[in-house]
């Protein structure tokens, strides 16, 4: 898969929808700011591993989610990493475990936060609708459900319903939106759910479209939002502010 510019920009093959799904790795650190620190500090300490990380040749990129509707949360910032492979993940981290100055520190937060508890998960991108990058935001929304297959079901089956789905709202004129899925890999106890749906919309405005559009969109086309019903159940959704820090993904342009 051709990679493009950060995160979900980076994640995105030339086809308007994938053909099937990917498996990156991610991982996510929940932290809090220590005394004194602000985001600026959090996204300056980023930047230099991004540094780092491009001088080593390590396959990685990090950003920030700043909670939106998150409900009552113990953190003031999640820091979200991702590799294009499991290579990438373990070579990254042999990498910062044992050439990087402050590893011990940053691992847990650095000096400008506190993190603790950290997660990683099977990174799948479904399917997406491009945007023309002169109209991305900096920072944009993404929102997160927990689901479950209901019984007998795959996540292919799923993901397939789920491009059938995301061609049918492009072709209604919606634009601007990733849809990924998280499968648990490690630091998870006893997930009660299967994974975690994603949704990336490239810009705010490509939000509002869809919130003020998809309801609409929903009771003319049924059939779609049935069939998922009869694959999934979901609960839980949270949103956030995403903001790329660095991106050192292979083959990237931007």
């Amino acid at each position: 898969m051709r990679l493009i510019a950060a995160f979900f920009m980076a994640l995105a093959s030339s086809l308007t929808v994938a053909q099937e799904m990917t498996e990156m790795r991610s991982e996510f650190f929940y932290c809090t700011l220590n005394d004194g620190k602000t985001m600026e500090d959090v996204r300056e300490q980023s930047k230099q591993y991004g540094e780092f990380s491009k001088k080593n040749g390590t396959h990685y990129t990090q950003a920030i989610l700043i909670p939106m509707h998150a409900g009552e949360t113990n953190y003031d910032y999640i820091t979200w990493g991702t590799w294009p492979d499991g290579k990438a993940m373990y070579d990254e981290w042999g990498s910062f475990a044992n050439n990087y100055d402050s590893a011990a520190e940053e691992v847990t937060g650095g000096a400008a936060g506190t993190c603790r508890n950290s997660i990683a998960t099977f990174f799948n991108l479904v399917a997406r609708i491009p945007m023309d990058p002169a109209e991305r935001d900096k920072k944009s929304p993404v929102q997160f459900s927990r689901c479950s297959l209901n019984e007998g079901v795959t996540l292919d089956e799923v993901a397939a319903q789920e491009v059938k789905n995301v061609k049918q709202m492009e072709d209604a004129g919606f634009k601007g939106l990733a849809i990924a899925y998280h499968v648990p890999y490690m630091g998870f106890a006893e997930p009660d759910f299967d994974f975690v749906m994603n949704y990336y919309w490239y810009s705010f405005d490509a939000r509002a479209h869809s919130a003020q559009n998809f309801g609409s969109f929903a009771a003319d086309n049924p059939e779609g939002q049935a069939a998922m019903e009869e694959l999934i159940s979901c609960e839980g959704s949270s949103s956030f502010v995403f903001e790329t820090m660095f991106n050192n993904l292979p083959d990237t342009e931007g």
